[in-house]
């Protein structure tokens, strides 16, 4: 087994140690972050090492250690972009996935993607690299989920959905199936989409409805 390198350490980069530890494949993990409060609850929370704050330098400086590395940081433009730097750094960046997840064998998967505790995701669904797919969301067939995007706890998307990159569906939101959401889109918590959705809006509601643009 090898040693596993998570940039981020804060709460997201928590879980994702978590459901690492479960799936039993990687020796040790270690951290690169900057949050000094975030540092203290790791080292008293989960005793693991932290080795560096996240830079380029230390990306391409710890190359030479690690093979693997991955991504733990919440926010989709930040993740995208340091995803970016592992590529150009020569790391392998593995999907982690909890093993309580129902995936389809057909599912089309980028790399750098979590899937956490619960999901259901069915057939012919495509999800692009460094997404979430967060706590007991359930995505149903033949849907499109591009890259950076993060679908929070509780999240139902139904069948032919389409959902662009950098956007954000809050938790316990409902999407109807052949529903179009465009990029850097927020969709507020506990939404229920009918109508599709342009790029670079917020919107909430039951129906949802656009509050501004972004």
């Amino acid at each position: 087994m090898e040693k596993l390198l998570i940039i981020g350490c804060g709460g997201h980069g928590r879980v994702v140690a978590d459901v690492v530890e479960k799936n039993n494949k990687y020796t040790d993990i270690f951290f690169l972050g900057n949050k000094i409060d975030s540092l203290n609850q790791l080292k008293t929370n989960f005793n693991k090492n932290i080795i560096g704050e996240i830079s380029r330098d230390n990306i391409r400086k710890f190359s030479n250690q690690f093979s693997n590395a991955f991504v733990g940081i919440g926010d989709n433009k930040m993740r995208i972009q340091w995803l970016e730097e592992l590529q150009k750094a020569g790391y392998i960046i593995p999907n982690i996935i909890d093993p309580s997840a129902q995936i389809s064998r057909y599912l089309d998967l980028g790399e750098g993607c979590f899937i956490n505790t619960n999901v259901v995701i069915q057939c012919n669904t495509r999800i692009e690299s460094g997404c979430i797919i967060n706590t007991s969301s359930s995505i149903d067939h033949d849907t499109l989920i591009k890259k950076g995007t993060h679908i929070s706890p509780g999240v139902n998307i139904a069948g032919n959905v389409k959902i662009g990159e950098n956007t954000w569906i809050g938790i316990g939101s409902k999407i109807i199936e052949n529903i179009n959401i465009g990029d850097n889109v927020i969709v507020g918590a506990g939404s229920l989409v009918l109508k599709n959705i342009p790029s670079n809006v917020l919107t909430f509601g039951n129906p949802a409805k656009i509050i501004k643009e972004r």
